[in-house]
């Protein structure tokens, strides 16, 4: 599966695969139809037109090697960002309130791995389409509390996570007269806008638009949580509007007691606090105390996007 999996190692993104990968493709979507679409311990939930698929144990590491890698490029991207940004600024350090914001966004984010396939004139294309939920970098220190010092990195965000011709970030930006929009539950709850799939669909929505891939496909998803509310209902516009086929396989589980502790988070889980350790171990200030992993899995909450209230 590792063979599989390094081509895709992209994040936030949607990527192009290449004639010569389609066909490693096709073996992978082989195994999906097979395994990953009927996960162990797995039960199917219909949402309208989409098909839910909860992962309580991911016996064919389908889930890890998916989510892995948008989990590690976003992970790459940010360390890069943050060595740029603090040595732009003198050289200086980072301290422990800021670099613990990065470190949340590691612990606390959605992380969404997609495949869009559909077929032009008997020919099958794919494009995988990568995100995380949150704010950009340079949001998630707050200028207020970092007054003149604020980080600035010296290019573009997109930069850091090697783009080109064939790979464009999945981004906020709703297609006009589209309805595949964020919807918050409740007034007063936090706005969705930046969740993970609601970036996706979004990105997949202008590519159709603009008629760079086709409507009339079939989008195979992984999730590291259950999709909320909003993104349900997103995804379900988004079968309608794309007339696509939609499954979803998502981690089962809560961090916040060993009986939903599901032993697909508990992997899942073990891949974030690698990233967040390694990115303490370059960052961490040398007089300050920065938790590690293991001090702070009490704050290993649900996985949130970080938006502000409207």
């Amino acid at each position: 599966m590792s063979t599989l999996c390094e081509p895709f190692d992209v994040s936030g993104c949607v990527h192009r695969v290449a004639r010569p990968l389609r066909t490693m493709l096709a073996f992978a979507w082989l195994a999906l139809g097979g395994m990953c679409c009927a996960p162990a311990n797995a039960g199917v939930i219909e949402q309208g037109s989409v098909t839910l698929l909860p992962v309580t144990s991911d016996d064919d590491n389908m889930m890890q090697a998916w989510i892995g890698a948008s989990m590690r490029r976003y992970a790459y991207g940010m360390r890069r960002w943050l060595g740029d940004a603090l040595s732009g600024s003198y050289g200086r350090v980072s301290d422990s309130a800021e670099l613990l914001r990065f470190q949340q966004q590691l612990r606390r984010a959605t992380f969404s791995h997609f495949q869009y396939s559909y077929t032009v004139e008997g020919v099958e294309y794919t494009r995988i389409y990568l995100g995380v939920s949150g704010r950009p970098f340079n949001e998630l220190i707050n200028p207020a509390f970092r007054g003149t010092r604020r980080l600035v990195p010296p290019v573009e965000e997109s930069n850091y996570f090697d783009t080109d011709n064939v790979v464009l970030f999945g981004s906020v930006g709703a297609v006009e007269a589209s309805e595949v929009t964020p919807r918050p539950a409740t007034p007063g709850s936090p706005q969705r806008a930046n969740d993970a799939e609601i970036k996706v669909l979004q990105a997949i929505m202008r590519d159709i638009r603009e008629g760079t891939i086709q409507p009339g496909g079939r989008l195979l998803g992984f999730v590291s949580q259950i999709p909320c509310e909003s993104c349900t209902a997103a995804l379900r516009q988004f079968s309608i509007e794309a007339q696509a086929d939609v499954h979803i396989n998502y981690v089962e589980g809560h961090p916040g007691s060993p009986r939903t502790m599901t032993p697909a988070l508990a992997v899942i889980r073990s891949m974030r606090n690698v990233l967040i350790d390694e990115l303490t171990t370059t960052f961490a200030p040398p007089v300050h105390s920065v938790l590690t992993s293991a001090e702070a899995e009490a704050d290993d909450g649900a996985s949130t996007s970080m938006c502000s209230k409207p």
